[in-house]
């Protein structure tokens, strides 16, 4: 080497030493993708809607995107380099759907009520989406997770080594996702509250959801996964996409095979529910009436407060203009420990003497060691209150009861959630059914009917009717009405009743043993639904086998 070049290569080296580090910030690999992936599948939610244009045509349903919009979390985990990796994508896919399915919890603010200013409401409201959707997003990310674990293929059967078997992946996929995202994640130990699952979007397909009698929501939502699962193995095979060997097919042709035996077996499912919803018939002889008083007694901002005579006084004038039969007061329609209300209780029980009408009322109930719980009474047309008080099993965490952690918050979190104290309800432990002279009817308490499980054994209890009382005025005017309603006709359909939906702001609703919403009233205003229902006495097989 010259002593010019030595020079030159001395000088390139003093200025590399010399040059300062460089640090730039970018967006992870892929994040980007998953963030508008989970949106994009969130707004398949029940009531996002499309408005219409106005004078052309009606607000489009987003629904059908459940069915393909799943792909992308499956190619980026079939993608991933590693479990930590495949765990952050799969956790922001899911953050993103669960905040835009879920964002009625914006409909918290304003929290005034509660003395807290506007964007002090806001900023709570935001919190309280945020925990809630990262919480459902940890589950979708444990899916991730496992599903980059698991060995799959494209093909429809098993390949390789009995060392590594490859299981076909739009078999055990879906398998995973029902039993991490529908069960285990979900589970009340965990802390869930499994609102945003796939099969809720599907409520309004009256023939698709019949085959809920049979396989239950939960085996809707393997079918439906089990689509995005072939869709995904369709894009992997005639895209470039590098690194999702796991989801291809052996060629194109094997993926449209796939794509094919999907497309049979839908029309298989519509066929059946086709076959059920017009040969199926239920006798709907029972007048039954929903008191809808819009009242909140936790939730106003005026400087009215209702008594317990005011309130009794309110329900009294609305259900006068119902029918005899069967009449549904909401959950904390009358919010004090009615089992020390004398009084009270001979209103009701004349009531429903002189109106020849069966009563279900919430309320709150104390056992003999002073527990507190959030129940319904049942007050039959003879004018006696039934023996057995019905305690809700389902609590909401923070909302009604102090999960362990809470313990470890300071005092002024601790006053944000509806357990100031550290205390709040206690769960009951069995379901329990009215024997009234309408009907058997077993209720359910709000967040209840989004518990599969707990429905289930409603009716194995021995209910020939469902009647879910809830309170949805926390949330005021957002989409968790249109929710708790979609949820509510999967269950009429797993378990072939007739199920009354009653929310002290709306909407209630009357629903039939096909899912199909018979009457239904909107949302911020005193009313009585009427409608009739009819009693069922045979169990569909979802019933019989689904257990906790």
């Amino acid at each position: 080497m010259t002593k010019t070049a030595e020079k030159r290569q001395s000088k390139k080296e003093a200025k590399g030493k010399s040059k300062k580090p460089q640090f730039k910030f970018s967006w992870p690999p892929n994040l980007g993708w998953a963030l508008l992936g989970g949106a994009i599948l969130g707004l398949s939610a029940p009531g996002i809607m499309i408005p219409a244009i106005p004078g052309i045509g009606h607000p489009l349903s987003l629904s059908f995107l459940a069915w393909f919009a799943l792909a992308p979390l499956l190619l980026l985990t079939a993608s991933s380099k590693s479990i930590l990796q495949s765990f952050i994508r799969g956790t922001v896919f899911g953050t993103a759907y669960n905040m835009v399915y879920q964002n009625w919890y914006l409909g918290l603010q304003p929290l005034d009520w509660l003395g807290f200013n506007q964007w002090q409401g806001w900023l709570l409201a935001c919190l309280a989406l945020l925990v809630i959707s990262v919480h459902q997003g940890l589950i979708i990310g444990l899916f991730s997770a496992v599903a980059y674990l698991v060995p799959t293929t494209g093909q429809f059967v098993p390949e390789g080594s009995k060392k590594r078997m490859k299981l076909p992946a739009f078999l055990i996929l879906p398998l995973l996702w029902v039993l991490i995202v529908n069960k285990l994640g979900n589970a009340h130990i965990a802390l869930g509250v499994p609102f945003a699952m796939l099969e809720y979007t599907q409520y309004k397909q009256i023939s698709l959801i019949q085959i809920a009698s049979v396989i239950g929501g939960i085996g809707l939502s393997y079918v439906m996964v089990m689509c995005n699962t072939v869709f995904a193995t369709l894009i992997a095979n005639i895209s470039k996409l590098k690194g999702v060997s796991s989801l291809q097919a052996p060629s194109r042709t094997v993926a449209l095979y796939q794509c094919f035996a999907m497309a049979v077996l839908l029309t298989g499912l519509l066929a059946f529910g086709f076959y059920q919803s017009s040969t199926l018939n239920f006798k709907a002889d029972i007048p039954v009436s929903v008191v809808q008083q819009n009242i909140n007694i936790d939730m106003q901002k005026t400087t009215v407060r209702y008594g317990i005579e005011d309130l009794f006084r309110i329900h009294r004038d609305l259900m006068m203009s119902a029918p005899k039969g069967l009449s549904v007061w909401t959950e904390s329609a009358l919010p004090t420990y009615l089992c020390m209300e004398r009084g009270t209780q001979e209103n009701l029980k004349d009531l429903a003497s002189k109106r020849g009408t069966d009563i279900v009322v919430g309320a709150m109930d104390k056992d003999q060691n002073g527990k507190p719980y959030n129940s319904a009474y049942g007050i039959t047309s003879s004018g006696k209150i039934v023996d057995n008080i019905y305690h809700k099993r389902y609590l909401v965490p923070v909302g009604e009861y102090a999960p362990p952690f809470l313990q470890l918050l300071p005092e002024w979190a601790r006053r944000m959630t509806n357990t100031p104290a550290g205390g709040g309800f206690n769960a009951g432990n069995k379901p329990e059914v009215f024997d009234f002279a309408t009907a058997k009817v077993g209720p359910l308490i709000c967040f209840e009917i989004i518990s599969p499980e707990e429905v289930a054994s409603t009716v194995r209890e021995g209910a020939q009717v469902l009647v879910n009382i809830s309170d949805l005025a926390w949330f005021h005017d957002s989409l968790i009405g249109e929710q708790m309603l979609a949820t509510s006709v999967i269950r009429a359909v797993e378990n072939r009743r007739y199920v009354v939906f009653a929310a002290n702001t709306g909407p209630s609703a009357i629903i039939d043993p096909l899912g199909r919403v018979q009457e239904r009233c909107g949302i911020g205003k005193a009313q009585v639904l009427t409608g009739k229902i009819g009693r069922v006495n045979d169990m569909s097989i979802f019933s019989s086998w689904y257990r906790l």
